[in-house]
């Protein structure tokens, strides 16, 4: 071992020139996308800071040369960013350092161009172009401080001309800025040069690290088999994938040709779920493997040259396999397989626990999730079926559930599904459950009983379940919960959940079902305080539009109703007309008989009214004994006469006496005035107010019989 300590030769663990130009070719690449913003975006602001000194329009010019050389820096980037790293490793030996640099010391020739050509003859101008270059320099040594060529060119390029612009001014404050730049630039040399150290020591520590890691792993390889279970356990996916991976390393490592894992099957045999090799005649059951299993110890046998190694494995504290290793060549070294078996075997518990913990994790997961589109799916249902459903849907779908439904009992006791999903759903179309079953023992019923959530994970050996066992095994139904659903603050119905997996319910799965079936119990209620809103909606929606004495439509809805006329006569020139009734002598008999006779009175008339009135007529009450009746699809004959089939139809209703009180019979008259579309006037106010003058006029040619009686 004394060889693997000794100290390496200086080029093991210094950089190498390759590697060093590899970096600089990285990390030139990583900088460009900000450089050319940045540069793009300085390059835009000082051309609209500085376009006014050069009526010629050369800063636009030279703001838009800059902008375009920087988009070119982006293209090449974008280019050469998908080039593997392989590639920019040699970049040292082809032409992609030169171009990088080149980039950067084009963009600070760009940069040099404004003193030289574009040079400003107002101070403040000139105050502003130091500023800008001044600080794109100082950016460009911060970004490119690892490559002296790229940072030295750029600043050279940008710094120089302007400090000697700024000396041939020959004016004080501009010698003195002269001054200033050029302290500037002897500065950020310094700085590039600091930076060149530092960046060089920094690859060189990296190097050496990288050196010893190799020296840690190459030492690390006497236990590397142990290692590489540890790894496997830890990132295995599922149980079987972490068998199958032991059993391949501990034959590629040379330690156990022969590895077998066994797990028990419900009939007390063992059968194999990985193995390394072709088993030999009789490998699969021994009574030391029984033994091992039972008592949950490991069993060792060594005959002085083989080892053969019965060891439990477990999951969730129980033994869930057995690990059967035969090591040959064991005479020197028993006690070192031994304790090297029992580590594979403790490194292969922890690896099941972190499957079953990324199995657990990922099931609560799927649960929140779906606890989250539950919450979607009450927002969005528009009904209570609707609600359901989804629910059901939802909790089948990319869950640790294999299915899901809720049922409630009828009339008559008898649970009804209303909503399921999920493999072997289907079996639920024929279940029959009462309230009153002697047999208690459903998941529904206990729920009904206790109105508490119920659970059962393993449904398979509950002696209760019994009756269903067939079914269950069927379509893997293994655990259930049950939760309660409550609505309006009472039970309601129950939600189901079936798992395909034995205790498949522990604290947070059943929290998290409990709240699903919270939320679905808020979501029922929302929709029962919708339905409640909308109901009073509705009924204040009636009574805004009608007349509550008579039931018939308003003032306000004649408003509504009138344009909608006028506009569908319009569009299908038709006619239509509009008669205003009123009775004439009402107001004598509220004196007489007071109001509630001629409530009577108004009620009646709406009755006979509606009677007379045709399908597509429009019977309004406008106040007191005044109506209003629309008449649309009129025939010609009609408008002929002047509506006197129209005016007969209605008079019908007061052909008869009215009651106005206990045995006492009055006959009534009615004056009626009718105005016509679009013969009389063609918009709303103009009918009603020829109707009432029509009305009026008709009025005056008679004497009510009632005032006569009365």
């Amino acid at each position: 071992m004394g060889s693997h300590h000794a100290a390496m030769p200086q080029a093991e663990i210094s950089t190498a020139p390759q590697a060093i130009a590899a970096a600089r070719v990285r990390l030139l690449l990583g900088t460009v996308p900000v450089s050319a913003v940045t540069n793009a975006s300085v390059a835009f602001i000082a051309t609209s800071l500085l376009h006014g000194s050069m009526p010629s329009g050369g800063f636009q010019a030279w703001g838009a040369g800059m902008i375009g050389l920087q988009i070119l820096r982006l293209l090449l980037w974008a280019v050469w960013r998908r080039q593997p790293a392989e590639s920019l490793a040699q970049a040292h030996r082809s032409w992609r350092l030169r171009v990088l640099r080149g980039g950067y010391w084009l963009t600070g020739i760009g940069w040099g161009l404004i003193p030289i050509l574009l040079f400003p003859q107002d101070t403040l101008a000139q105050s502003f172009v130091a500023f800008f270059l001044a600080g794109v320099s100082g950016a460009a040594v911060a970004g490119l401080a690892f490559d002296a060529w790229a940072s030295g060119l750029f600043v050279v390029s940008v710094i120089a001309p302007l400090a000697l612009r700024l000396a041939l001014a020959h004016s004080p404050l501009a010698l003195a800025m002269a001054a200033m730049v050029g302290l500037y630039m002897l500065y950020l040399g310094v700085a590039i040069r600091r930076g060149q150290i530092q960046f060089l020591q920094l690859l060189n520590w990296r190097t050496r690290a990288d050196g010893a890691r190799a020296r840690t792993a190459r030492q690390a390889q006497l236990n590397a088999l142990l290692a590489e279970i540890n790894q496997l356990g830890a990132s295995a996916t599922d149980a079987t994938a972490l068998y199958a991976t032991i059993c391949r390393v501990a034959v590629q490592g040379g330690m156990a040709p022969l590895s077998i894992v066994q797990r028990e099957t419900p009939d007390g045999r063992f059968e194999v779920v990985a193995q390394s090799a072709a088993l030999p005649e009789g490998a699969l059951d021994t009574p030391r493997l029984d033994l091992a299993w039972r008592q949950d110890r490991p069993e060792f046998l060594g005959d002085g040259q083989t080892l053969d190694a019965c060891i439990p494995l477990h999951a969730r504290g129980t033994v869930c396999a057995m690990l059967r290793v035969v090591c040959p060549n064991a005479s020197e070294m028993d006690d070192i397989l031994r304790e090297w078996l029992l580590n594979l075997a403790a490194s292969v518990d922890r690896g099941l626990q972190a499957i079953g913990q990324r199995e657990r994790i990922d099931r609560l997961q799927k649960l929140y999730r779906a606890l989250i589109r539950e919450g979607e799916v009450v927002l969005q249902s528009r009904s209570a079926e609707d609600m359901l459903q989804h629910t059901c849907d939802t909790l089948a779908t990319d869950t640790q559930f294999h299915a899901a439904w809720l049922a409630r009992p009828d009339e008559s006791g008898a649970f009804r599904v209303l909503a399921r999903a999920g493999a072997g759903a289907e079996q639920l179309d024929h279940f029959r459950v009462h309230r009153d079953d002697a047999n208690r023992a459903p998941l529904v019923l206990r729920v009904w009983d206790t109105q508490t959530l119920q659970v059962c994970n393993d449904l398979l050996h509950d002696p209760d379940m019994q009756p269903w066992q067939a079914s269950l095994s069927r379509y893997r139904w293994h655990a259930a919960l049950a939760a309660p659903v409550r609505r309006g603050g009472a039970l309601w119905g129950v939600l189901v959940f079936t798992s395909p997996h034995p205790q498949a319910f522990d604290d947070q799965t059943i929290a998290l079902c409990e709240q699903v079936a919270a939320l679905l119990g808020y979501g029922l209620d929302e929709l029962d305080l919708k339905e409640r809103l909308g109901h009073l909606q509705r009924i204040e929606a009636h009574r805004a539009r009608h007349d509550t004495l008579t039931g018939l439509p308003n003032r306000y809805a004649l408003e509504q109703y009138l344009p909608e006329v006028i506009a569908r006569a319009r569009r299908h020139g038709s006619v239509f007309a509009l008669g205003m009734i009123d009775l004439d002598g009402f107001k004598r008999i509220n004196d007489t008989w007071g109001h509630s006779a001629g409530d009577r009175v108004l009620r009646e008339l709406t009755r006979r009214l509606q009677s007379v009135q045709r399908q597509t007529d429009f019977l309004v009450r406008l106040g007191g004994d005044e109506f209003i009746v629309v008449m649309e699809d009129l025939n010609p004959l009609e408008i002929q006469t002047g509506f006197a089939n129209s005016v007969q139809r209605l008079r019908q209703a007061v052909a008869s006496p009215f009651e106005v009180a206990t045995n006492v019979h009055l006959p009534m008259e009615m004056s009626i005035g009718i105005s016509a579309y679009p013969l009389d006037a063609q918009d709303a106010d103009g009918l009603m107010r020829l109707a009432d003058k029509a009305m009026y006029a008709a009025k005056t040619q008679r004497k009510s019989p009632v005032e006569s009686l009365v």
